[in-house]
């Protein structure tokens, strides 16, 4: 498609500027396979910039006389060639950013005196695996080093420097840096010393064992600080006095004096990660304005009277994350929450008075067991309301009729049982709700009928578990586009699904379709099927659209992995009639498999094997396509993939 756009005079200009906005050079480029699925486009590539060649890169600036605007380099071996034409190219560039390492057979240090001695700027510059110690003058705003060491880390005019210490040297290491550095990120294993500049908005200091010293001044800069000391038992350790701090992450597994935390008064965000700290923490009304406070895997104890175990949170919370965290002593349902708390993420059951604050927007609860009792209300501002417990239960199913206007996701999914008192009249959805799931509630024909999805508004309908037998393709609402009904009991499906417009992706996972009818599906829009696990024996009962619309080349993908009693004479001749067709499925069969290694539209992969699956005798089988496509040629010369 490329060079048919560069040989089009109307546009070539355009297209030549769009692809010289942001380039990226490479020694080596390799074409990427293109696909024809739907949602692909390019299935293999990831690329955030365009792959070119120098020599190639040089070409097309003579020829057009235009110069990239951002520049990534990968390598600097081979440059030498071309030094005065590369050094054009980067001085005519907004923004370069390179990427040099030690390489086979290469002296990087030699390479990059071509860069040092050109006074050309790097916005970004990592180096990897240089042998020896570098002298780098100021050719970059931000520098990376990993296994690179420098011979002087204060250089003038850097703003950003990152960068591991790995050294055999038992030796205490100094590191001092320029008074313009402002953001710092140190990793090591080593003893160090580090002075910090005056300057600093943002530090990062990761030390997995052994001492650190850290020497500064007041930091009236410093906004963001993250910690990683194994070995401080006091935040006054570290030495450090940023009064103006806005964000704080620390990771300190001995951390047990909390005092000097307290001298953050302007403190937003709070993060601990596998600490030990009491309840009372923000007694005193330390941390006034914190906004979020976030634990990842501590432990929160109490050392007074458990009756009396009410946490004070700073009255500014908004957000609050207890993400697998222990309790001792105390529990969290006892816990009195901010009235301005709005998203709320906790690994355990707050839910002991139904009540938690009217201002909740977010809540999210991952516990062993919750309980809702028959007076529950999801709380009146909540627009994300996700329970993701062992065992679920909701002594009255009233509450699905009381749900708040602003509700605009609903996930109700207990991984091992859920329970409700059956519906009773038909549920009024929220207008603006987008987004719902119900796993494990075992989810019959009525109690589908009574949830009256058709008069919602949902896009996302995802129901998992129940005894549905024919499913009834109007109960759905046409504004669904991903409709996931996994693993409920379905036989018998509705003639057709083409009433559902804007439906991309449907699943019908684990749901005994041996016996199915035809049926029409919505091919215009619909992009992927999933029927694993459905015992099917044919594939071509959900094609009859598809053939009907053959003229309009529609596209679907899809997935019936585990179904090994499917008919391979069924599955070559839908391939052969329908060239939008794309199948993923199990390597169950050798002759499918072969045809896979040079189709774009067949996949089969390992990884199942049924000991009672029959072999199917290949010479009943479709032996290829009577157009002699690109898939399924088996002559000596067998065609490449088509690529794009």
């Amino acid at each position: 498609m490329l060079p048919k756009l560069l040989y089009f005079p109307p546009i070539k200009e355009i297209v030549v500027s769009t692809i010289f906005t942001d380039v990226n050079i490479i020694e080596e480029t390799k074409r990427h396979k293109g696909s024809d699925g739907p949602e692909a486009g390019y299935s293999e590539c990831h690329c955030d910039r365009f792959d070119i060649r120098l020599d190639n890169l040089i070409k097309g600036v003579n020829k057009c006389n235009i110069y990239p605007r951002s520049i990534h380099i990968h390598q600097i071996g081979g440059f030498q060639n071309e030094p005065d034409t590369f050094l054009e190219l980067l001085k005519n560039a907004s923004c370069i950013e390179g990427k040099f390492s030690q390489t086979w057979g290469s002296d990087p240090e030699i390479s990059l005196d071509l860069f040092v001695n050109s006074n050309v700027k790097f916005d970004h510059l990592e180096l990897f695996d240089f042998p020896n110690p570098v002298t780098l003058p100021h050719i970059a705003a931000s520098i990376t080093l990993y296994n690179t060491e420098l011979n002087n880390y204060a250089i003038p005019g850097i703003k950003k420097l990152i960068f591991d210490v790995e050294s055999d040297d038992d030796r205490n290491q100094t590191y001092t840096f320029s008074s313009d550095l402002e953001e710092l990120y140190v990793t090591t294993d080593n003893s160090i010393e580090v002075t910090l500049p005056p300057n600093l908005r943002k530090l990062r200091l990761y030390k997995t064992r052994g001492p650190v010293d850290l020497v500064s001044e007041e930091l009236v800069n410093l906004e963001y600080l993250s910690l990683m000391l194994p070995n401080i038992q006091s935040f006054s350790e570290t030495g450090i006095n940023a009064p103006n701090l806005k964000k704080l992450i620390l990771e300190c597994g001995n951390l047990s004096n909390f005092d000097g935390l307290k001298q953050f008064q302007h403190l937003k965000d709070l993060e601990f990660r596998h600490l030990r700290f009491p309840i009372t923490l923000f007694d005193d009304g330390s941390l006034p304005e914190l906004e979020s406070f976030a634990c990842w895997g501590c432990s929160i104890y109490n050392t007074g009277d458990v009756n009396n175990s009410l946490s004070i949170f700073p009255p500014n919370l908004m957000v609050l994350q207890l993400e697998i965290c222990s309790f001792e002593n105390t529990e969290f349902s006892n816990w009195v929450l901010p009235n301005k708390l709005e998203a709320l993420r906790v690994y355990d059951s707050p839910f002991k008075n139904g009540y938690l604050g009217e201002n909740l927007k977010h809540v999210f609860v991952r516990a062993p067991t919750l309980t809702f009792a028959n007076r529950f209300r999801i709380f009146p501002r909540v627009e994300k309301f996700i329970m993701q417990p062992e065992y679920l239960t909701f002594e009255s199913s009233d509450f699905m009729y009381h749900l708040p206007n602003n509700l605009i996701q609903l996930h109700l999914i207990p991984y091992e049982q859920g329970k409700m008192s059956p519906l009773t009249k038909m549920v009024k959805w929220p207008r603006i709700l987008c987004d719902i799931a119900f796993e494990n509630f075992n989810i019959d024909h009525s109690t589908l009928e009574l949830l009256n999805l058709k008069e919602s508004n949902l896009e996302i309908i995802n129901i998992c578990g129940g005894d549905v037998k024919k499913l009834n393709a109007d109960l759905f609402p046409v504004s669904v586009k991903d409709l996931s009904l996994r693993k409920m009991g379905i036989q018998k499906l509705s003639d057709s699904f083409e009433n559902l417009e804007n439906l991309r992706r449907l699943s019908l996972e684990g749901n005994q379709l041996r016996k199915v009818d035809p049926v029409k599906l919505p091919v215009s829009s619909l992009q992927m099927l999933n029927l694993n696990e459905c015992n099917l024996r044919l594939i071509s009962p959900f094609l009859v659209s598809m053939l009907e619309q053959k003229n309009r080349n529609p596209k679907l993908k899809i997935i019936a992995w585990r179904n090994t009693n499917v008919s391979v004479t069924d599955i070559r001749t839908a391939l052969k009639s329908i060239k939008g067709l794309f199948l993923d499925l199990n390597d169950f069969d050798k002759t499918l498999t072969e045809i896979s290694k040079r189709s774009s539209r067949l996949v089969c992969k390992g990884g199942f094997f049924d000991p009672r699956f029959k072999k199917t005798e290949t010479d009943d089988l479709y032996d290829g396509s009577e157009s002699s496509s690109d898939e399924e040629d088996v002559g000596g010369n067998a065609k490449r993939r088509r690529e794009m």
